[in-house]
């Protein structure tokens, strides 16, 4: 039931890439990813009560989030149920990823996607930290997806032109 629950969540992951919401980056997105950390992507922080992210040049919005300490950028998919992590970095953060355990989780624009669940200790975004977060680990995924289980105990979501503004929840 566990991996049928999942399999759905990342449908809508799979269906993003598909209909060009995200637009893969290139094959060196390991490198790709740490650039965007130093230069486009910055860390988010609440303001007035208030998270705010900007569309970078691309037209999508990006951050960076501490994952089990370190820092991971990530495209803000407001569509994706979960935290997708590419192997590459799930690999750098010490979760034991097994390539050859990889199931397959849904349909991608070129056949079926595989991946494996994994569970992040703590996952640190805006000064607000998240523990046991579920999220995968996707196969041919070339950059790190922020998705629903962290975005909605973030707050309300709200897209005001170039900007996302997530309003604290409760």
């Amino acid at each position: 039931m566990k991996n049928l629950l999942i399999a759905c969540a990342l449908l809508s992951v799979f269906s993003a890439v598909a209909t060009g919401r995200i637009s893969a980056p290139s094959p060196d997105d390991k490198a790709t990813a740490r650039a965007a950390a130093s230069s486009g992507a910055k860390t988010a922080r609440r303001d007035s009560d208030v998270l705010e992210l900007h569309r970078d040049s691309s037209g999508q919005f990006n951050t960076v989030a501490q994952v089990n300490g370190e820092d991971v950028s990530f495209l803000v998919d407001t569509g994706a149920d979960t935290i997708a992590l590419t192997v590459g970095d799930a690999e750098q953060l010490g979760l034991d990823v097994d390539t050859s355990a990889f199931m397959p989780i849904g349909r991608t624009a070129s056949g079926v996607g595989y991946g494996q669940p994994v569970r992040l200790d703590r996952v640190e975004i805006a000064g607000e930290q998240f523990h046991d977060v579920d999220a995968v680990v996707m196969d041919g995924l070339e950059t790190n997806l922020l998705g629903q289980s962290v975005l909605r105990r973030l707050g309300r979501v709200e897209l005001r032109g170039d900007r996302m503004v997530i309003h604290p929840a409760g």
